[in-house]
């Protein structure tokens, strides 16, 4: 099978070295080697024809992939040479890497995806772009560091507005973020999109970093890691990916779904935070992903999902909404002296949007371009525009849902809200019902009071002025309106379009 073989007991790579002192080669590097050897110790007819071809395809899962174009080669190297390139490869890899044949043809989709063509060219890398000058104050240069480049505050706990709907999560990342014991060393904090949950995660590194001062800790999204992962993949060599994470003592991995139905990145991912754990680090991972229900992962990333200790992050409340708008907007006014929110403008933004914190802030900045970047001082009418703009054209509620609804607040019977009663306990609540019939819907006084038990339209002017009277006096007015208002949206979920 082989041409008379020529003893080679030289390695190209020091395996004994200790680390540190020698940079461990690259697969690249270790694959050109083994290549070298081969052409020394088997026939160069048996090199040209079965082994010439062969490429280094990707290092995965700790394994180094070597790709045969064809089943032919495949099938002979598979039956004939395995043992000679399997040995050659272990005396030229420092680490001893186990060996897999592939054959590239039949090769799976993802893995594909993965490691792109082997035999395409390798890309050239980029020189090195030359060093910036030293800034003249480096004080001024480190303080913009620390402030985000979209302009909105630093993303720590300072500025992160806690309430019930993330208090657990809140208080959760602040034991992990200083070094105390939360029960698993594989957390998970979950809940829908643009609830707080990369704000939080960067707090608790921002926490971590500026009292445990000796901790490692290393933050990325899962489309980071998965680029990374890519790249090491296509470079045959994931060792530089794999230092970085298995460093970490606090290991945060952000948008955890992103990489759900990629069976190799996500073994890929849980064997680095197995290997950090294994060392007493904690992994922190933060997602859309229900414990209960992890759908889209394979099986052993599901059991460690459902073995963490997890705190759902939850949409915020009337009054959170109320205080992510009061700061965003005081942040922005202290660069921007003119951009101030009236009470009633941070009202009207907290009734308009109902959603998670991305779109309360996102309305804030909206304005804030309005007004010609802070040049202007906000008014209603560019709200209005605002928030009609980034809307759309939404369902307007009906009469009969707002009654529905302040029912509910109030722990109200049906039909209690339109008797004739003038007891405050249903007073107060037709008032803010009627209210916010005039302000959400498109009916005329005069269909709002009948619906109201028959009531004169007068009667709801008098009703409309009362409660702004009365938003200007009592703090509590507000709140009402906005439970109220909340109550409305929750019932329009499934509820039927106002003819």
């Amino acid at each position: 099978m082989f041409g008379a073989p020529v003893m080679d007991h030289s390695t190209p790579f020091d395996s004994q070295q200790p680390d540190g002192e020698r940079p461990v080669p690259t697969g690249l590097a270790v694959w050109q080697a083994a290549r070298e050897r081969l052409q020394r110790i088997v026939s160069k007819v048996d090199f040209d024809r079965w082994f010439a071809d062969l490429r280094l395809a990707a290092e995965v899962e700790g394994e180094m992939l070597i790709a045969a174009r064809d089943r032919m080669t495949y099938d002979r190297i598979l039956n004939e040479h395995k043992f000679v390139l399997t040995r050659v490869w272990q005396q030229c890899d420092p680490q001893r890497r186990p060996v897999k044949l592939v054959c590239w043809r039949e090769a799976s989709a993802e893995l594909k995806a993965l490691a792109g063509d082997p035999w395409a060219p390798l890309p050239v890398k980029p020189e090195p772009a030359p060093e910036a000058a030293t800034p003249e104050n480096e004080t001024d240069i480190a303080a913009e560091a620390e402030q985000p480049a979209s302009g909105g505050p630093a993303m720590t706990y300072q500025s992160l507005v806690i309430g019930a709907s993330n208090q657990i999560a809140s208080e959760l990342g602040r034991r992990i973020a200083l070094g105390q014991p939360v029960g698993t060393s594989v957390v998970l904090l979950y809940g829908p999109q643009g609830t707080g949950k990369t704000h939080l995660a960067q707090a608790i590194k921002a926490l971590s970093e500026r009292t445990q001062t000796e901790r490692r800790v290393v933050y990325l999204t899962a489309e980071e890691f998965l680029s990374a992962y890519q790249e090491g993949v296509r470079n045959r060599d994931t060792i530089d990916l794999k230092r970085r994470l298995r460093a970490a003592q606090l290991l945060l991995i952000d948008d955890l779904h992103r990489i759900g139905g990629m069976p190799s990145t996500e073994s890929e991912l849980l064997q680095n935070l197995r290997e950090v754990t294994a060392q007493g680090g904690t992994v922190v991972l933060i997602g859309d992903v229900v414990p209960g229900d992890p759908a889209g992962f394979g099986p052993r990333l599901r059991n460690e999902i459902r073995g963490a200790v997890s705190a759902e992050i939850g949409l915020p409340d009337a009054g959170m909404r109320e205080e992510i708008v009061r700061r965003l907007g005081a942040h922005i006014e202290a660069a921007h002296p003119l951009f101030h929110l009236t009470p009633a403008l941070v009202d009207m933004i907290v009734l308009a949007v109902h959603g998670p914190g991305r779109e309360l802030t996102g309305a804030v900045w909206n304005l804030f371009t309005e007004t010609a970047f802070g040049k202007m001082a906000p008014t209603p009418d560019m709200l209005a525009s605002v928030l009609k703009r980034i809307q759309g054209d939404q369902r307007k509620p009906s009469i009969d849902i707002i009654k529905r609804a302040s029912n509910r607040v109030f722990n109200l019977q049906k039909g209690q809200i339109e008797s004739e009663s003038k007891s405050q306990t249903l007073v107060y609540p037709r008032q803010l019902a009627m209210y916010l019939c005039r302000k959400m819907t498109v009916r005329s006084l005069t269909q709002i009071g009948d619906s109201f038990g028959g009531r004169d339209h007068s009667t709801v002017i008098y009703a409309v002025e009362r409660v702004v009277k009365r938003l200007t006096a009592d703090p509590s007015v507000a709140n009402d309106l906005r439970r109220i208002t909340d109550a409305v949206h929750d019932i329009m979920a499934g509820g039927p379009r106002e003819t």
